[in-house]
């Protein structure tokens, strides 16, 4: 099993020096967004790693272990809305990328805005928020690596792990993670492809030997299903799944990926396809329901993939799939990385030049990742808290990018303090346990954040400005169809 696993993880490696080929002498854009040279391939993986990492190789059949119906509406219904989302935005955000020179969500806002002070505001509050996601792909990653058997310290292993995150990002930056996002998407899908096959085959076999397995599971998977499908328990599903399908475009890593694409039609295409990994997911749910109907027993619902490879699997096969999900946790976390290090480099630090802001970017990185670890080990459950408020956080920028393309007279003092507001409401919401109806918090919270900034911009309009779409629209050398 070792070695099946090291080989991989070793393969990642040569992958991400080959990616450096031709491009030894990076600037900072060329580091950070690969100076937007990705083709609809490249693009499409990269993307793709976003979306599927540990936590759905993981977290999404540990999901349908433990907690069925509306879990299953949500993580659907969002994923699957993000991709057309994303085919109408995307292009919007790379031509407004290539019309201000940005790399970040802060660059296109301080140029648009003409404001100092919205960069920091939009440049600290992703940091804040992108802060647990790192964490949350090491707590996968230590389950995943925990399975290895190896007599070592748990926290030594998170470091080796934290260690190939980092040197992907220093090796070729965003296009190292490309690469290694191909062979993770390979290994992947045919990791799912096996361990559900496999399952699938051993269905009526295993279930007949446990005594009318198939029975005993139909009335648990219907149980489970009547349980989970109260009316707050769905209202908050669906509006869950409409924030984030819509907050999914102002993630930070997000516009780094679109500012790496060619062309708009490069964003475009991967979103056609990008869906038809959806079916991967019944596939992932056959594993969780063959485990809950056979009798095998993980640790915790997270770990129903892995004891359900071990139990089905010869020992190296299940090491190549170890190595597939830990490639999965360290591709998230190198784009990651590479989202939060120019926040810090070109948004909060101002004035640095193109190799200060790869040097600092470094720093930043294994400062991120070393601080992920510490949090994995030591407040996991304050972590989690902090992930939970993710999307309702990131998705507060949304009335702001709107401003940007429809409403000339917003002013940056207008945006902010909506921001404010949706934050406020947000965070006291879900913190205090306050019945919105199952709504929520986040959609709560922008709501009220658009219903300030509206009103802000009424009482104090901005003067002699313009949408985005007109500024595009005055910039002929930008493609305007695909």
């Amino acid at each position: 099993m070792i070695p099946a696993f090291v080989t991989i993880i070793a393969a990642s490696l040569l992958l991400a020096l080959f990616s450096k080929r031709g491009h030894a002498h990076q600037g900072a854009k060329e580091f950070f967004t690969a100076s937007g040279q990705f083709g609809a391939v490249l693009f499409f993986f990269l993307s793709v790693g976003e979306t599927y990492s540990v936590t759905s190789m993981l977290g999404f059949p540990g999901g349908v272990y433990a907690k069925g119906g509306d879990f299953i509406t949500w993580f659907f219904g969002y994923i699957l809305l993000a991709a057309p989302v994303l085919y109408c935005v995307g292009p919007v955000i790379w031509r407004a990328g290539v019309l201000y020179g940005a790399a970040t969500i802060p660059d296109f806002f301080r140029s648009h805005f003409d404001s100092r002070a919205l960069e920091l505001v939009m440049a600290g509050s992703a940091i804040l928020l992108l802060v647990p996601v790192g964490t949350t792909q090491f707590m996968g990653l230590k389950i995943v690596l925990a399975s290895l058997g190896l007599p070592v310290a748990p926290v030594v292993l998170l470091a080796l792990a934290g260690g190939m995150a980092f040197l992907y990002v220093i090796i070729a930056g965003l296009r190292a993670s490309a690469f290694v996002a191909i062979l993770k998407d390979v290994l992947m899908l045919s990791a799912i492809l096996l361990v559900s096959g496999v399952a699938i085959a051993h269905w009526h076999i295993d279930g007949g030997q446990a005594g009318g397995g198939q029975v005993g599971g139909a009335a648990a998977l219907a149980a489970s299903a009547q349980a989970g499908s109260d009316h707050k328990g769905l209202v908050f599903a669906l509006s869950t799944m409409v924030l984030q399908a819509a907050g999914f475009a102002m993630i930070p890593q997000t516009w780094a990926f679109l500012f790496s694409a060619r062309d708009p039609g490069a964003i475009r295409r991967a979103q056609v396809v990008s869906p038809l990994y959806l079916l991967l997911f019944p596939l992932l749910m056959c594993v969780a329901y063959f485990a809950r109907f056979h009798g095998l027993q993980p640790p915790q619902p997270d770990f129903v993939f892995i004891t359900t490879a071990q139990a089905l699997l010869p020992e190296w096969v299940v090491g190549v799939v170890l190595a597939t999900i830990t490639l999965s946790g360290l591709v998230l976390l190198s784009s990651v990385c590479l989202a939060i290090s120019p926040l810090v480099t070109r948004n909060i630090v101002s004035g640095l030049t193109e190799a200060g802001q790869r040097r600092w970017a470094k720093v930043v990185t294994a400062l991120y990742i070393l601080l992920s670890i510490i949090g994995t080990e030591v407040s996991g459950k304050f972590i989690v808290t902090l992930n939970n408020i993710f999307y309702f956080g990131i998705a507060q920028s949304l009335p702001a990018f709107f401003a940007a393309l429809f409403l000339p007279r917003v002013r940056a003092s207008a945006v902010i303090l909506g921001m404010a507001a949706g934050y406020a409401t947000a965070f006291w919401i879900y913190l205090a346990a306050v019945d919105v109806g199952g709504l929520n918090a986040g959609l709560v919270g922008l709501v009220l954040n658009t219903a300030v900034m509206l009103t802000a911009a009424a009482l104090h309009p901005r003067r002699q400005a313009a949408t985005l779409l007109t500024r595009l629209r005055a910039a002929p050398s930008l493609p305007s169809h695909d």
